[in-house]
């Protein structure tokens, strides 16, 4: 049994016991068959899924490619493979590979792909745009806060804490934006969370929103555009996105209209499907998927595709992480995790590694460089109809996908 699967089991009989000193609401009958599911065995990729399937809110698709993208497995329950939901923190790969393409087009927009308007030197305000560009640079911060760099904002690195504090929560303007908020709104509210901030840049790993809404605004201003425009023009239209669909909310939750510019780390709505088009480009080094499934080449460097999967710690301390409940100090590259059994020594991390970006609703996407493959387990289980209450839905994803893996394996050959 693996590492992950074993801390996995410990905190689901933890939230057991748990729930036998206070009383929950659940729907017995799911929870008979999540807890089966946990407890019991599955031998085959279908079989696993479609007892994941039953615990769900409102169902489930798994997918796996092969190295060339090509679709190997699939299977669904009630979800389907083209349906638009919240991915909440798979989100955080989407904002980091948007933030590299920009990067990529303002560096030389004739060869790499479907750049819109972000021509060759268009993002200069401060500066070329690069990962080295900071806070100093294009939003006029200063002292020690204007030493962050956009490296820093999309690692969690930049020692920008969530209200002084060392928790996941965000400055609630994030998600109270109005629809169409204006530059000063959003100057207001990262200058909000520069000021309740109390963390060293590059000394220390927290995982919260913050980081990727001042990440968002030093794009805006160093592009001249807007969020909206650069995410349309660099993601949504060369991959085929539904541009009605695809949307960012800064409150996904409620379903509230509010403006979803600064939300990167948790506010977008996308397929599976959709999602694997831009995922191609880092299983391939830098090629994507279009609508029709052909190849995009030059959507991404290969140095974009290095720095998104590379281990961005330099030295931080890993501070605040939800998968700390587990026991686990998981690393983390440029908006996605980098989950390993051997985390503090680099070179074994990298010989058992998979990069993952997983939603607090459960959705999970993944990649696995090792093995040429990629994954993505689509589900949305934000209000927990079904299942344990206790037991969170990351939990359910990580369990499954740790349970399959060696079948997928076993299926490539690998």
């Amino acid at each position: 049994m693996k590492p992950i699967i074993s801390i996995i089991f410990v905190s689901i009989i933890s939230s057991f016991i748990v729930s036998c000193q206070k009383p929950v609401t659940t729907d017995k009958n799911a929870q008979s068959l999540l807890i089966a599911g946990i407890l019991s065995s599955c031998y085959s990729l279908d079989s696993c899924f479609d007892q994941y399937a039953k615990t769900t809110d409102e169902g489930a698709s798994f997918q796996v490619f092969d190295a060339s993208g090509n679709r190997i497995y699939a299977r669904k329950s009630l979800l389907d493979y083209n349906t638009y939901r919240p991915i909440a923190s798979g989100s955080k790969w989407v904002t980091a590979i948007t933030a590299m393409r920009a990067i990529d087009c303002n560096a030389d927009s004739t060869t790499y792909a479907n750049c819109g308007t972000v021509a060759t030197g268009s993002c200069a305000t401060g500066g070329a745009l690069s990962l080295s560009r900071t806070t100093g640079d294009i939003l006029g911060w200063t002292g020690t806060k204007g030493t962050i760099t956009l490296r820093q904002l999309l690692s969690f690195t930049s020692g920008l804490n969530a209200g002084g504090g060392n928790g996941s929560g965000q400055a609630s303007c994030i998600s109270s934006l109005p629809i169409g908020a204006s530059g000063s709104q959003k100057d207001n509210c990262v200058n909000e969370i520069r000021d309740q901030s109390t963390g060293t840049p590059g000394a220390l790993y927290q995982y919260n929103s913050n980081h990727m809404a001042v990440a968002q605004r030093m794009l805006e201003i160093s592009c001249g555009k807007t969020w909206d425009t650069l995410f349309t023009q660099l993601i949504v239209t060369p991959l085929g996105w539904d541009a009605s669909q695809a949307v960012w909310r800064g409150n996904f939750r409620t379903g509230e209209d509010t403006d979803g510019s600064l939300s990167g780390a948790y506010g977008l709505s996308i397929s599976p499907e959709h999602y694997a088009r831009m995922l191609n480009a880092l299983l391939t080094n830098g090629t994507a998927k279009n609508a029709l499934g052909g190849n995009i080449a030059n959507f991404l460097s290969t140095t974009s595709v290095t720095e998104i999967l590379a281990d961005q710690y330099n030295g931080a301390k890993i501070g605040y992480s939800q998968f700390s409940a587990f026991g686990y100090r998981w690393q983390y590259g440029l908006g996605n995790w980098r989950f390993c059994t051997t985390t503090d020594v680099p070179s074994e991390c990298d010989k058992d590694l998979i990069s993952h970006s997983i939603g607090i609703n459960g959705f999970f996407p993944w990649l696995d460089k090792n093995r040429n493959y990629m994954a993505i387990l689509a589900v949305n289980n934000v209000g927990r109809k079904n299942g344990l209450s206790l037991l969170p839905a990351t939990s359910t994803s990580l369990f499954f996908a740790e349970t399959v893996r060696p079948l997928i394996h076993l299926q490539i050959g690998k």
